[in-house]
């Protein structure tokens, strides 16, 4: 993953991701989830910190894109036809 202005640690049975001092991602390895919160910048380098992270986690079906300026979320459950709407904050289960 580029490094500018962003660091990976653990914090008990979480693995995060901070850009700048946002944690942009907690992903629980043992509850298997993912919390994604970009704290209102939806910059491009934010989203392709979080989608660089979900491919070098091999969560590849799984996702943020830009549609008309908003943010939509992939899952293994959806397309991009069907993709979620990005909230902060909102949980995604990667079991």
């Amino acid at each position: 993953m580029k490094s500018y202005k962003t660091t990976i640690h653990t914090d008990g049975d979480c693995v995060c991701v901070v850009h700048h001092s946002t944690k942009i991602i907690e992903h629980n390895l043992v509850n298997k989830t993912i919390k994604l919160n970009n704290d209102g910048w939806f910059s491009k380098t934010t989203k392709d910190r979080i989608n660089t992270y979900f491919n070098e986690s091999n969560l590849c079906a799984f996702g943020v894109f830009q549609k008309k300026g908003k943010w939509f979320v992939l899952t293994p459950k959806n397309d991009h036809k069907n993709a979620l709407p990005y909230e902060n904050n909102m949980i995604l289960e990667v079991a």
